[in-house]
């Protein structure tokens, strides 16, 4: 059994945390589904979709997007993005709070940009320590309302398009997926046109085509992921590369078309190990 199928990585994850946390199937499974499909997800028997996995998510306090960041987003003094964007890498949610709480951090912002990357930071800070995403979303629309585009509905910048896709990210969690849907529209699309090698893009279309993959809409998942993964390659990138191969690998395969899920499964054995 290949097991770095999603669906048998998803089970494992679920399994894990739930066992490592104490809670049974049963409470697990309370309010949001029944046990049996529980059982099913940790045998790699069945995929959650979207609105049942992010459930689960939020029960067992299981964050995704550890990873949301490659570069250092500018933001007030050089020195000042350096130390945030070091606590969120090491994950140390809670000083970076911390840190962003201080009045000094607060007088060192001066334009919009500075303000929308702190409610970003922010943002996702608070989902990553609390897995709040009521909260998470106050302050992730916060960042939106200082956009550099007029009618915050085409992000022109690096910034505007990570603030979208992190609301989609939120409004999927939320069970909100026509909203969400529609952030990660927006932003994919930006990404996809704008010309530049920013590795912190490439999570963009990840995320939009993982969030269809999970509602079981491979087409167009693949729609969403080739054109993306041939970005990351194109700007000779590996940051997300194994994760789009292994994504796009499982919609192949969920599709009947093993030649060629095979053929990005190899790409996966290749890219994992690098970066």
């Amino acid at each position: 059994m290949y097991e770095n199928d999603i669906q048998v990585r998803i089970g494992f994850l679920i399994k894990g945390t739930r066992k490592k946390l104490g809670i049974s199937q049963r409470d697990l499974a309370d309010g949001i589904c029944s046990q049996p499909m529980i059982s099913s997800i940790e045998r790699g028997d069945y995929i959650p979709n979207a609105i049942l996995f992010m459930q689960l998510c939020g029960r067992l306090n299981i964050s995704l997007d550890d990873s949301f960041l490659k570069e250092e987003l500018k933001m007030g003094s050089r020195k000042l993005g350096g130390q945030i964007f070091d606590l969120c890498k090491k994950h140390r949610y809670a000083e970076m709070i911390a840190f962003m709480d201080q009045p000094t951090v607060i007088d060192d912002l001066s334009s919009n940009e500075d303000y929308q990357t702190y409610y970003y930071y922010y943002g996702c800070g608070v989902y990553q320590l609390y897995h709040d995403a009521i909260s998470a979303k106050r302050y992730l629309k916060m960042a939106f309302m200082y956009a550099s585009h007029t009618k915050k509905t085409e992000p022109r910048s690096e910034i505007d398009m990570l603030v979208m896709n992190a609301l989609g990210v939120i409004e999927a969690k939320l069970g909100n997926m026509e909203s969400a849907y529609q952030y990660f529209k927006v932003s994919h699309k930006a990404a996809m046109l704008m010309q530049d090698s920013r590795e912190n893009i490439n999570v963009v279309g990840y995320q939009y085509g993982y969030a269809l993959f999970l509602d079981e809409r491979y087409q167009e998942a693949l729609k969403v992921l080739l054109p993306a993964f041939d970005r990351v390659m194109e700007i000779e990138s590996y940051f997300m590369l194994p994760e789009y191969a292994l994504l796009i690998m499982n919609c192949y395969k969920q599709l009947g078309n093993d030649r060629v899920a095979d053929k990005y499964k190899a790409q996966f054995e290749v890219f994992k190990d690098l970066n």
